[in-house]
Parts: C-alpha cells; structure tokens; sequence
C-alpha cells in the first residue's frame, strides 16, 4: 500500500500523475478554469487525497473483470469496472482508490469557482455541492464527453460556441442530477430588444470568428448558461443554431453577389471548409451552395 504522502493530488498535473502510473495521453482547455484530460492508467493504488477540482471521470477503455475499490469519506465501495461507468468526485472530498487492470479514461477537471460561474444565474446565489457518484450509468456525461474531445482531435466550425454549449448542458445536467441543490426555475423572461439587437449586430460584425458563448453573453451582462437560456426563450432556438443559420444566409448574398468561390465564401463567413458550408446549406435551404449558384 502507498503511504499517505499527499494530502492533495492534480490530475493537471503530468509529472504527479506518472508517479502513479498514469500515462497523459491528451490534455486541453475546455474553458477557464474547466480542463480535459485522457489518461491510460496502469494497476494501481492512489493513497487518500483530496482535490482542488471537481473531477467528472469517464471510462474510454476497460477490459474485462477490471475490478475497481474506491474509499470516499470513509464509505467503501467496490464493482467490477464497465465502459460505461462514470465517477463523480468532488472537490475537497477525500477519496482513494485502486484497480487490478489498466484502463483508459476522461477526466473533465472542473474549478468549484469555474463550475458556479457557468450556472451562476440559474442557481441565483446558493452554493453548488455536487455529491459522490461510484460507477454510475450516466450517458449524457459520457456523451458530452466523448464529444468534446472529438471536438479537440478534430476541430469543426462553431468551435468555442459549439464547446460552451456543451459545457452549459454538461454543468447544467451535473446541478440537476448530482447535487444538493435543486435549480431554480427560470422565468418567462426574455432578453429586452435592446440587447438582442446589440447581440445580433455583435453577430454580424464578427460572423467569421470563432464566436464563444462567454462573448455573446458579456454583452448582456449575465452569465453564458443563462444566456444560452434566456436568448432561446427569445429567439426559439440556440445561439449555435442562430450563427449557423446568419452564416448561411450570408453565404447566399455572396453567391448571388459572386463575390468569390464556394470554397472562399465558406472561410469569409465561418465555415472551417467547402464540405461544413454544403451540408448546412442543404439542410437549411434545401440544395447545395453549387446548385445554388448554377440556378442564379
């Protein structure tokens, strides 16, 4: 058994990590303060520590009769280790744990601080205290998970926007099901036409860049999870889905306009490449950019 060495253990931390037999295969920011990590992990025991970030952990690769025992608060518990099993860790809450087999895994690193801001709104002011989850079946996290890194390995158009919103589904859906506190309903209120305006025209002016949610959301002065909500409510659908269908559009002007090939109206209006750009247009207008153009 390893001594009881640490009274804290980063799983940012490379060098700390590999003194367990952790292997770093993937490490990215997601957003300030919120991190994804894959590791390969080798048979080991992890001595009792407690760590600085909520630690959301999803299994990318386990073998068969992998047996894993975690001790968290003093309460033991043991299963055999399956895909789809998801742990739920939070900060300052002193955990150990040991396994029999390798095994590959996501671990999404949240700040407490990083984690109330997301959903600061929402919750109005109480405090956020997620609670311990053992090997529980929780396949919107391992979806959101494996997304967001699918995200990273192979970067589309709406990049940060595209991972806030997950970000936003992930924090809200950990409140809802994983913590002491129950969310407060939100209103029936909407974004006053005067911001809305403001945010449409923030839109337009920078449709080619890489539009994040915390963007969108600094120009009303509230946080992005309750703008993601709050600019639904006023538009039916998500900030996401508003890009996309004003990059489309503008995407037509410059066709009928001929200003450029299909290729450079793509990147000129936020498209990554030609093949984003075709599968949008047809889905929101119903032919392909090319017909488009043949047809004006």
């Amino acid at each position: 058994m390893l001594p009881e060495k640490l009274q804290s253990i980063d799983c940012r931390n490379e060098v700390e990590m590999e003194v367990f037999g952790a292997k770093l295969l993937q490490q990215a920011t997601l957003s300030v303060g919120i991190e994804l990590l894959h590791y390969h992990h080798l048979p080991t025991e992890l001595p009792k520590s407690a760590s600085q970030q909520h630690l959301i952990l999803i299994n990318t690769e386990v073998s068969p009769k992998t047996y894993v025992e975690q001790v968290t608060e003093g309460k033991i518990q043991k299963t055999e280790m399956k895909l789809e099993d998801v742990m739920v860790i939070p900060a300052q809450i002193e955990a150990s744990a040991r396994w029999n087999r390798s095994h590959s895994y996501l671990a999404l690193c949240l700040d407490p601080i990083a984690l109330t801001q997301q959903v600061g709104n929402i919750i109005r002011g109480y405090s956020v205290e997620l609670l311990p989850q053992f090997a529980v079946s929780a396949s919107l996290i391992r979806s959101i998970a494996l997304s967001l890194q699918q995200e990273l390995s192979n970067p589309g158009f709406g990049g940060q926007l595209y991972l806030d919103s997950l970000l936003t589904t992930l924090c809200t859906h950990l409140l809802r099901h994983y913590s002491t506190q129950q969310l407060v309903q939100i209103g029936a209120s909407n974004l006053s036409p005067s911001i809305l305006n403001l945010i449409k025209e923030y839109i337009e002016i920078h449709l080619a860049e890489n539009l994040s949610l915390t963007q969108l959301a600094n120009i009303a002065r509230i946080s992005p999870n309750y703008f993601a909500t709050q600019f639904k409510q006023s538009m039916r659908i998500t900030p996401h889905q508003y890009v996309i269908q004003r990059r489309i559009e503008r995407a037509k002007q410059l066709i009928i306009a001929r200003q450029g090939t299909i290729s450079e109206i793509a990147n000129s209006v936020g498209f990554a490449d030609q093949s984003q750009i075709t599968r949008h247009f047809k889905r929101l207008i119903g032919t392909t950019p090319k017909k488009f153009w043949q047809q004006q």
